[in-house]
């Protein structure tokens, strides 16, 4: 199965429509998206291939180019030195709320919600939660604003 999800998450860089097709071949893959007809994903965007079936993605959802999201994380509080020996990661659950807006170069390492209409600013690393109606930016990101 992993060999498929893998297979399916390299095909989807190639050149297509963004909006259906790509979601598609990303569904394919492993990741669970809810519709993804309604649902944009621009090129070059990489999803976890350790844990793909981790990351939900709701309707109406945009993925802006080169975005990363990664659904597995390095806890050293958690992990033994023989977990870190055989590549054994934590790993948690990434939902992206309906029309959620994720910017170009975004990247999402751990997990998290992000909210309903919440846009998240070209080249912003998502450590925490984003409530719903927020706008958020920055290295780590923080909230700039409400919609």
């Amino acid at each position: 199965m992993r060999i498929i999800n893998l297979f399916f998450l390299t095909l989807q860089h190639f050149p297509m429509p963004s909006l259906g097709w790509r979601s598609r071949i990303c569904k394919w893959g492993g990741v669970n998206i809810l519709k993804p007809s309604k649902t944009e994903i621009g090129t070059q965007v990489v999803f976890d291939t350790m844990a793909p079936e981790r990351i939900t993605i709701e309707g109406g959802v945009i993925i802006s180019t080169g975005s990363k999201i990664i659904s597995h994380y390095l806890d050293t509080h958690k992990m033994t030195p023989e977990d870190r020996l055989a590549n054994r990661y934590p790993v948690g659950n990434v939902l992206i709320k309906e029309n959620a807006y994720i910017g170009m170069n975004v990247l999402i390492i751990k997990p998290v919600t992000i909210g309903r209409n919440s846009i998240i600013g070209a080249g912003a690393v998502v450590i925490c939660d984003i409530p719903d109606n927020e706008i958020w930016a920055g290295n780590p990101a923080i909230c700039i604003g409400r919609l």
